[in-house]
């Protein structure tokens, strides 16, 4: 599913009524080959490049299948015969490597705000393993893009496009707010989405202040209930010492309190009447790592997590439309 990016009428703002590469999108796509030196990345664009070992294995794939799926460019207008990567930085990285002096490529001839809501787009529906930044900053853009073609209701667009809820979309868009420390313990699982998402209203010096107090204390945890607590004393605050943040952390108690245990116990019975009675317990252990290496697996898990999350909140008809325009 994707957005249409076609216009209304003579309006010039954006409708919602098809997909992308739909009848009325806002050119029709045109595939050519492209010299792979006229193509420039999208600075700042909001998701992390393969690592290498992932690049690699790209690579061979193109080398041995082909490309099997263009990457999409837009014209640069100041800058003839040049062209933008829209989607597809990680292809045209993996041809680089195997030598390719040309890619096939569809060249949409669109607006900056159209080729934000494509590449952010692309991205989210064809990516299977995506982290909480990359989501945060790509529901950002196509947040800001969509309000400056003129939607008043961008944040519920852009939830009924992915099949979404509206305050899960919206508490992505506030963790784009986040200072870099916070955000990539919000990557790593060292620092849980609940959690972050308070946080985020915080002053970003003070968030830095926070996210060094987490990097000089491994082992320290900050649960939702602590980081609204954290809101409550901190909200209007500029600056804040490591002093007070560790104080509101660990009232009375050693701070090393909030690191998890060593061992993590499983009820046998439980667990053999889900996977199978018959297997050992080093056979039980080699399934959870398993699972474990798999994102998908833990994707879905994360979601089911959020779900129960989200019934802290209030019915979805009580949303507040103007939410849209606080970030």
């Amino acid at each position: 599913m994707g957005f249409n990016l076609g216009t209304s009428g003579n309006s010039n703002k954006l409708s919602m009524t098809d997909f992308l590469g739909g009848a009325n999108s806002a050119a029709p796509a045109a595939e050519k080959e492209i010299d792979i030196n006229s193509l420039v990345p999208w600075e700042n664009q909001p998701f992390k490049m393969y690592s290498e070992f992932k690049l690699n294995e790209l690579a061979n794939s193109i080398k041995e299948n082909g490309l099997l799926s263009p990457i999409i460019v837009c014209p640069i207008k100041d800058d003839e015969g040049k062209y933008r990567i829209i989607a597809g930085h990680n292809r045209v990285e993996a041809c680089r490597k195997i030598g390719m002096t040309s890619i096939p490529s569809i060249v949409k001839d669109v607006d900056e705000n159209r080729a934000k809501l494509m590449m952010a787009d692309t991205n989210l529906c064809q990516r299977t393993e995506l982290m909480p930044s990359e989501r945060a900053y790509a529901y950002k853009a196509q947040q800001e893009a969509l309000q400056a073609l003129g939607s008043k209701r961008a944040t519920a667009e852009i939830a009924d496009n992915y099949d979404e809820d509206r305050r899960t979309i919206q508490r992505y868009i506030s963790c784009a707010r986040l200072c870099p420390e916070l955000m990539d313990m919000l990557d790593s699982g060292r620092l849980i989405f609940a959690a972050a998402v308070k946080l985020s209203g915080l002053n970003p010096k003070v968030q830095e202040t926070i996210g060094l107090v987490l990097e000089d204390k491994p082992k320290l945890k900050i649960s939702a209930d602590q980081a609204n607590e954290l809101v409550n004393e901190l909200g209007d605050m500029q600056y804040v010492t490591s002093k007070k943040v560790l104080e509101l952390l660990s009232p009375g108690k050693s701070v090393e309190k909030n690191a998890p245990a060593a061992k993590i116990t499983l009820n046998r019975k439980e667990v053999t009447e889900i996977i199978g009675e018959d297997m050992s317990n080093d056979d039980i252990s080699e399934f959870f790592y398993f699972c474990l290496q798999h994102e998908e697996l833990l994707d879905e898990w994360r979601q089911l997590a959020e779900a129960e999350y989200n019934k802290d909140y209030k019915d979805e008809d009580d949303y507040d439309e103007s939410d849209d325009n606080e970030m």
